[in-house]
């Protein structure tokens, strides 16, 4: 008969369970630490009961409008119109309101503070979308339908402490001072440029270093940023791919110095078309050869076209951004809001003595001291001029429409109008 033989386990010492205890101790401080910073334990998500219907545009221009109600916004720069809804940020909340009454739809609250807050892709997508500031900067991204607030995707990444945050019919685009990036609908980065804190491949950008962006706009495929970088004497045009290349490349189609000195202010983007970038240049620069503000246009190798002297200020207003709305681009200049096609970037329309950008709607709507404007958007005749009592507000108005409601921004809230019952 054979005969088992016991094998005597290995002797454990008194530092083989230290180093394990440790070690468990160190798995679970790593697991709480993850729970404990995880965006979703200080996350609440309220949705719409509902599907709120979308708003057909209006048949007539009002005759009145009165205000329906405002609330706080100070993470829009402009109004951000949904398909059936307006959308505001502040503190660390994002909510879709009803246009006729401001109650809430659907509410997503964090502790965390909120960069920007924009409505993308209001014909298709539908999509509301919130970044968040973090250690890393405004890093953290959140995109919630529109419509009921539903969650739809997150991403993070490295970035500025603070963003400007807008879209074209294909990608997002959030913008730093040393760094941009852009996502398409599905979040998925397109391209990063500017500063990268680790770079993988160093040849995947531009050969620049220790550039500073002022201006970033996208359109369709193409991305236009004012910067400065070292070496350069005056402000850069740099027109870029808004994804990578089949080499897995950042593709730059054109880049140029667009002004002698950075003596003045630098030049802002306000338009990139299918043929065009178009920048307001407020003239500051004395070797320029502008005389006083222009609206330049140039190719997408970032070679001049052509320049068209305009009324506005020497210094871009701050806070004033193009609003793209049924095939027309509007900007304020400061004294004058310009009317762009948005398929050429052309001047089609210049309208004096308003206070911000406008949307189109029945007619051209347009911001003017004590009320709005209506014109036509063809050749810039007023139609109609509607009171608007805005009280002590006297600042940069920037104005969309949705259906038959007109909702402004002043300052840091919104004020949604529209027509007495």
């Amino acid at each position: 008969m054979a005969r088992w033989s016991s094998v005597r386990p290995e002797r454990r010492t008194r530092l083989d369970l230290i180093i394990t205890a440790a070690i468990v101790v160190l798995v679970l401080a790593a697991g709480l630490l993850l729970w404990w910073t995880a965006p979703a334990r200080t996350t609440e998500l309220t949705t719409a009961t509902a599907d709120p219907t979308a708003q057909l545009p209006p048949e007539s221009i009002p005759d009145e409008l009165r205000e329906l109600w405002r609330a706080p916004s100070p993470a829009t720069a402009v109004p951000a119109v949904a398909k059936a809804a307006f959308i505001t940020g502040s503190g660390g909340t994002m909510t879709g309101h009803d246009p006729a009454t401001g109650t809430p739809l659907w509410q997503y609250r964090r502790t965390a503070p909120l960069c920007a807050v924009i409505a993308a892709w209001p014909g298709g997508e539908n999509d509301a979308l919130g970044v968040y500031r973090n250690s890393r900067g405004c890093s953290e991204v959140t995109t919630l339908d529109a419509n009921t607030g539903a969650r739809k995707g997150n991403r993070t990444s490295v970035a500025d402490s603070a963003i400007s945050l807008s879209y074209s019919s294909s990608y997002a685009l959030a913008a730093g001072s040393t760094r941009l990036e852009t996502w398409g609908t599905n979040l998925v980065r397109g391209i990063e440029y500017g500063r990268v804190d680790a770079p993988v491949n160093p040849e995947v950008q531009p050969d620049r270093h220790d550039c500073t962006l002022y201006s970033a706009l996208s359109g369709n495929d193409r991305v236009a940023v004012i910067e400065r970088c070292s070496g350069d004497i005056g402000y850069r045009l740099t027109v870029l791919g808004a994804n990578l290349d089949s080499d897995e490349k950042v593709r730059q189609w054109g880049s140029a110095e667009v002004t002698d000195s950075a003596h003045g202010a630098p030049p802002v983007v306000i338009a990139v078309t299918d043929a065009s970038v178009v920048v307001y240049d407020g003239g500051g620069d004395p070797g320029s050869g502008q005389n006083g503000p222009t609206i330049r246009s140039f190719g997408h190798d970032a070679v001049a076209r052509a320049a068209r002297a305009v009324s506005g200020d020497q210094m871009p207003p701050v806070g004033s951004r193009p609003i793209m709305t049924s095939g027309l681009i509007t900007y304020w200049t400061g004294k004058s809001t310009l009317v762009l096609d948005a398929s050429t970037g052309e001047a089609r329309v210049r309208i004096e003595d308003t206070i911000g950008p406008g949307a189109l709607s029945v007619g051209l709507m347009v911001p003017v001291p004590g009320g709005i404007s209506v014109r036509d958007p063809l050749d810039g005749r007023e139609l109609r001029r509607l009171p608007v009592d805005r009280g002590d507000y006297r600042g940069l108005v920037s104005l969309s429409t949705l259906g038959g409601y007109v909702v402004e921004q002043r300052g840091d809230e919104i004020v949604a109008l529209g027509r007495p019952e």
